[in-house]
């Protein structure tokens, strides 16, 4: 079950929010949603938010891209 935080995130980046997209990235990175990580997810919104200039989420694209080698 989605958590306030995480649909109000979703709704945000949806609209285009850059920083929205990559608070969900690291939420679903460090499994803050009440559930375990979910590195796929983290991976759409971090690749979303570092293709629009977030340095934040090309690092964790970098991330997510190394722990799947």
């Amino acid at each position: 079950m989605a958590t306030d935080r995480q649909v109000q995130l979703i709704d945000a980046a949806a609209l285009g929010s850059i920083d929205a997209a990559a608070q969900l990235a690291e939420g679903y990175f460090k499994g803050e949603f009440g559930t375990k990580p979910n590195y796929e997810k983290a991976l759409k919104w971090a690749k979303y938010a570092a293709k629009r200039g977030n340095e934040e989420a090309a690092h964790l694209v970098e991330v997510i891209t190394a722990m799947e080698a």
